[in-house]
């Protein structure tokens, strides 16, 4: 009797722990979120941020805060997520920069692939191959023979070594050969504005920020540098249709959450993204700010993340590129 009763004890004492723990989780949540942008304000990252805070607070029924970490290229904000508790209150909107930083600095303080826990894929923002009038190609093919009959000539302006915009020129000059030389600015708008100027000669340059300039006649649009050609610019051909097969870079955003946050918590904060995203004053929203909407669950969010984090570790060290 003295054994069963033990038993007995064991078993409710487990049965109250859980049922403690799923009131909590069904409580969820009760107090404001706070998502942690990795860029200051008025930026893409943090427009993004805001546009998709708004419809999910409205679902959830408590405040989405954005608190802006800039710095470190991201890198201040994810370690500041990745050491939060784990219990939905702090999220990080990330974007594969932070998946391809592991692999240009030496001591990133935290494993973006162990330390969270994915909860939706976002959006998409495509990037563009634009040269500055005076170089005298019209498509990609053209801009390779002319590049190749003039190593050393042509300039390539990024935002910033290790950006994305970066590993697409690195990536272009490795497949095709040429000789282009690296330009690196800090932030987009100085490069563009070079661009414009004539001081650089090329940029591989996110779709939004770069049209505007194409359509006043200052730039040239040769090609999108993503999979799939971009819906409001269906006349422009990917570089990949260009004779570059396979060549695909682009620029995702999605949301993380540190690791140890309770399944059942990221469940609940997917769906809810899930059901923001299927409300036509978001998608309007995105997809006049120039995104393709790209939506994922946390699985499938998950995997993409692994497959870039897998495809920059082999391509960066090939590239002998170095976050200098």
């Amino acid at each position: 009797m003295r054994i069963h009763a033990r038993v007995l004890s064991r078993w409710l004492l487990v049965l109250f722990a859980l049922g403690a723990s799923c009131a909590w989780s069904q409580g969820y949540p009760n107090k404001p979120i706070k998502l942690v942008i990795p860029m200051a304000p008025g930026g893409g990252n943090d427009i993004l941020g805001r546009s998709v805070a708004q419809p999910l607070q409205e679902r959830l029924h408590v405040p989405v805060i954005i608190d802006n970490r800039p710095g470190a290229g991201g890198n201040i904000a994810a370690e500041f997520v990745a050491r939060a508790a784990g219990d939905g209150y702090t999220l990080l909107l990330v974007n594969n920069a932070q998946v391809i930083n592991p692999w240009l600095t030496k001591s990133v303080p935290f494993d973006i692939i162990r330390d969270f826990k994915p909860v939706a894929m976002l959006t998409i923002s495509p990037i563009v191959v634009v040269t500055h009038p005076s170089v005298p190609a019209k498509s990609v093919a053209e801009l390779i023979a002319y590049a190749r009959a003039n190593p050393g000539k042509l300039s390539f302006a990024s935002p910033g070594n290790g950006t994305p915009h970066h590993l697409a020129g690195e990536l272009f000059k490795k497949v095709t050969g040429v000789d282009m030389v690296h330009v690196p600015y800090k932030g987009a708008s100085p490069a563009l504005t070079d661009l414009v100027a004539g001081q650089v000669h090329v940029m591989f340059a996110v779709v939004t920020s770069a049209m505007p300039y194409v359509k006043a006649g200052k730039l040239h649009a040769l090609a999108t540098v993503g999979a799939e050609r971009i819906p409001t610019l269906p006349d422009l051909p990917t570089v990949s249709e260009s004779g570059l097969d396979g060549f695909n870079v682009d620029i995702w955003y999605g949301i993380l959450a540190p690791a140890h946050t309770p399944p059942d918590i990221v469940a609940r904060l997917c769906d809810e993204t899930r059901r923001a995203f299927d409300t036509q004053e978001l998608r309007d929203r995105l997809s006049g700010q120039g995104y393709v909407l790209a939506y994922g669950n946390s699985e499938s969010f998950q995997s993409r993340m692994a497959a870039d984090y897998e495809k920059w570790g082999k391509l960066i060290p090939a590239m002998g590129i170095k976050n200098e």
